[in-house]
């Protein structure tokens, strides 16, 4: 009998074998995966396998299954930011018994809030990490936080980020609990730092206290936008409010585009159109009456592709408008009109209302 030759076992590899793998590429390893596409293409199937909510989803788009070689991840169905909120079936990627973390989208009372569940942080952890410096931003040798102690608010992914980004640095959280903010330690910085703040957090410290100006070299990082506010403020204007209460230049101020459901950030420094992400992202702007992608340099709502989101959905629909401006890039339109208030920037704006009844 002639040998037949083995066919390849088309069943994705182990959680762990694959998550190993995908650090070990987002790290630089590029032996791991040969490209973008063969990453994307390991981890869809995983997901396609192993995540229920979001096989259901795929399934019902009519998208064809992520077989083998030929696939192509730009045909991944990206899951809408609501179908977090589906607590009957969570898009996760692994077993209820399995789930190590959970953070929570902001929300008031009325609002559900979207969960999204982690087996690992490792992999949120590295992109955080290893995305900074793949995309040149400044050394973090003086961080400070305007923002309540991570332990404090277990549930917030961005409480969870500054802590990773701050690590080994000790108690540099300049709020409470409460959310009121000393003053008196920022105002007492004598060396060059990097402030971090959401944007709400910085537009009250603003609206109630003299200028406090940072030492020379210093740059902030906000994140967030005015979302919620009774105000409307331009990021442009934003910025330039901002540079002049701390006397820092106006391009020393960097905006983070991210969200709960994803593990990856995007990151602009003002003066500049695009915000900018590492090279395990791709996004896709999709016109909304076609529903393909948007021509170039045409609008349409933002996807984004983050293989960070291994336990969870590397494809994500988000509520908000763009223009692609490269593989990885976009420049921000703004929300959808249609999208209700949400985001980092709003819960300190609640934590805010809370504490001086406003």
């Amino acid at each position: 009998m002639p040998r037949q030759t083995p066919v390849p076992d088309p069943t994705p590899p182990p959680a762990a074998a694959l998550r190993h793998r995908l650090l070990d590429w987002i790290r630089g390893d590029d032996a791991a995966f040969s490209s973008f596409d063969e990453a994307a293409a390991a981890v869809f199937r995983h997901q396609y396998q192993h995540n229920t909510a979001y096989r259901r989803y795929w399934d019902a788009r009519g998208v064809a299954a992520p077989g083998g070689d030929g696939f192509d991840w730009r045909s991944a169905p990206a899951l809408p930011t609501d179908c977090f909120k589906e607590a009957d079936i969570p898009p996760r990627a692994f077993p209820s018994g399995e789930t190590r973390r959970v953070f929570l989208t902001s929300g008031t009372t009325r609002e559900v809030r979207g969960r999204h569940e982690f087996d690992s942080l490792e992999p949120y952890e590295t992109s955080i990490r290893e995305g900074w410096k793949q995309l040149g931003l400044p050394a973090i040798d003086n961080p400070w936080f305007l923002a309540p102690p991570a332990s404090s608010t277990p549930e917030s992914s961005l409480g969870h980020m500054f802590a990773t980004l701050g690590a080994g640095f000790g108690d540099r959280w300049l709020m409470d609990e409460n959310g009121s903010p000393d003053t008196c330690r920022l105002a007492a910085l004598t060396e060059p730092a990097g402030l971090f703040s959401t944007s709400v957090a910085l537009f009250r410290l603003m609206e109630n206290h003299p200028p406090l100006p940072l030492p020379a070299g210093s740059w902030i990082f906000e994140t967030g936008g005015p979302k919620g506010l009774s105000v409307t403020l331009e990021p442009s204007e934003f910025h330039q409010q901002t540079a002049a209460f701390f006397s820092i230049p106006p391009d020393r101020v960097l905006n983070e585009y991210s969200m709960t459901e994803l593990s990856s950030q995007f990151y602009r420094w003002h003066g500049e159109t695009s915000h900018r992400g590492p090279r395990w992202t791709r996004i896709r702007v999709i016109d909304p009456e076609t529903e393909h992608p948007a021509p170039e340099g045409r609008p349409g709502y933002l996807e984004i592709i983050d293989l960070a989101n291994l336990g969870s959905v590397a494809a994500i629909r988000t509520q908000d408008l763009a223009i692609a401006t490269a593989a990885n890039s976009f420049e921000l339109l703004g929300r959808d009109p249609a999208a209700v208030p949400r985001g980092c920037s709003r819960a300190a704006d609640d934590l805010w209302r809370r504490r001086t009844g406003a």
